[in-house]
């Protein structure tokens, strides 16, 4: 299963990498294109223009024109004219692969510039082309080379002039562009898929300890509702076979099973507050109160359990020490923690529990000479269903001090054990006295 699912995790996030990469390179090569036609287009509306107004008469050959002209050599250049006002400028070729020629409103080439590449055949039929189309702007193929061509009016002479661009360039600029983009895609869509694996594998932890979490609570919940089930069962089939025996003579079967229910009772309780916590509904009423009032309340009820196991306690509270919290469930802390040193200590022992203030902090200690936790246990004692002793022969489910451990902290607060075995324990709280926001 989770194997499944790594793999599934991983492919989702190179699925997502790789859609990102496909939308990067062509946005990229889309946008490269674009911007490399609206520059030739304009660099030929330029030129247009001004071989229209006569700032520019003509390119100078490249060099390597004059090779392939030789057989055909240009007509010489006329004698240069009187300095007029204003002398037509000839200027270098804006870029390379540009040309333009001059025809006839027949379309007959009157003029090329002296750097167009072509042979005179092709050249015709490449003006020939251009003049036939609807479109001023647009592409041309001829002899597997694309040009782009833009044509104007020619006032004097009437005509056309035709500005062509050997986009031989920009096609390999493009194609070099393309190349490099794949080839990074190509080796980020490898890096990604190690990455998105390693991820997958770091997203795994926290669900596998979160499905083993859910399967030790299953377990635990399992045990904890089938031993008092059973005990109850048993009692009942006792009762169930002497049924012309009095109530009284049947006390101790029915005794077992109160006793079974309300631990059945507490333990539906201790889940039901933990699955609030859990989904973020348990509610804090939280107000003013004194915590030396609130303390010994919570310790009332233990009078009866301490002189029945014949145990000593002590108390030592500092008055008017008053903090910001839920009383009712600061109590429950208390209670839990005083539940836990009954339960664990032997008859004839001690138990003390202390408050006093400690700066801006009130401290409750709760301290017990029973058999003590080892060092092993301590890290774990706050866990849910963990317990030391997993017999059950103390009693407790392993959920009051994950219980105690969620209150405290949700006032601001943080609880400490130590201990050390066949010694006893100490469980310490500290709350915040003024209020926390």
């Amino acid at each position: 299963m989770f194997q499944q699912l790594r793999l599934k995790l991983t492919l989702i996030n190179v699925a997502i990498m790789l859609a990102l990469f496909f939308l990067l390179i062509c946005g990229t090569y889309f946008f490269l294109s674009i911007n490399i036609n609206n520059r030739t287009e304009s660099m030929s509306l330029r030129i247009a223009t001004e071989v229209q107004t006569g700032l520019i008469s003509d390119f100078p050959p490249r060099p390597r024109d004059f090779a392939k002209r030789l057989d055909n050599p240009p007509p010489p250049p006329p004698p240069p004219p009187e300095p007029p006002s204003k002398l037509p400028v000839i200027l270098p070729p804006l870029k390379f692969g540009f040309f333009f020629v001059k025809t006839s409103p027949e379309g007959t080439i009157t003029f090329e510039s002296s750097n167009q590449p072509l042979d005179a055949d092709s050249l015709a039929t490449l003006s020939e082309y251009a003049l036939l189309l609807n479109d001023n702007y647009g592409t041309l193929t001829l002899e597997d080379t694309d040009y782009s061509y833009l044509k104007a009016p020619l006032d004097n002479p009437s005509g056309w002039v035709i500005v062509f661009c050997d986009l031989t360039f920009e096609k390999t600029v493009l194609r070099l562009t393309l190349t490099i983009l794949l080839t990074v895609g190509i080796f980020c869509a490898v890096l990604s898929f190690g990455t998105s694996f390693y991820l997958a594998n770091r997203a795994m932890i926290p669900i596998k300890k979160a499905w083993q979490q859910q399967q030790d609570f299953i377990s635990d919940i399992s045990h904890e509702l089938r031993t008092p089930l059973t005990v109850i069962q048993t009692n009942l089939d006792i009762v169930n076979e002497s049924r012309d025996e009095t109530v009284a003579s049947q006390s101790k079967w029915l005794d077992n099973i109160q006793e079974e229910s309300l631990c059945m009772r507490n333990l539906v309780n201790s889940l039901l507050f933990l699955a609030r916590v859990d989904s973020k509904r348990q509610p804090l009423n939280k107000q003013h109160f004194c915590l030396d009032s609130a303390l010994r309340q919570a310790l009332a009820p233990f009078e009866a359990v301490i002189q029945q196991k014949n145990l000593c306690l002590t108390v030592q509270s500092t008055p008017a020490i008053e903090v910001y919290g839920d009383e009712s469930q600061l109590k429950q802390v208390i209670v839990i923690l005083l539940d836990n040193a009954c339960r664990h200590t032997s008859p004839g022992g001690t138990i003390s529990v202390s408050l006093l203030q400690a700066g801006n902090k009130a401290e409750i200690n709760v301290t017990d000479s029973g058999e003590g936790i080892a060092p092993e246990h301590l890290e774990r004692i706050f866990d849910r269903f963990y317990q030391v002793d997993k017999s059950r022969n103390k009693g407790g489910s392993g959920l009051g001090l994950a219980i105690a451990k969620w209150i405290t902290e949700s006032h601001g607060g943080s609880i400490a054990v130590s201990s050390m075995p066949d010694i006893g324990s100490t469980f310490t709280v500290n709350l915040p006295i003024h209020s926390t926001v």
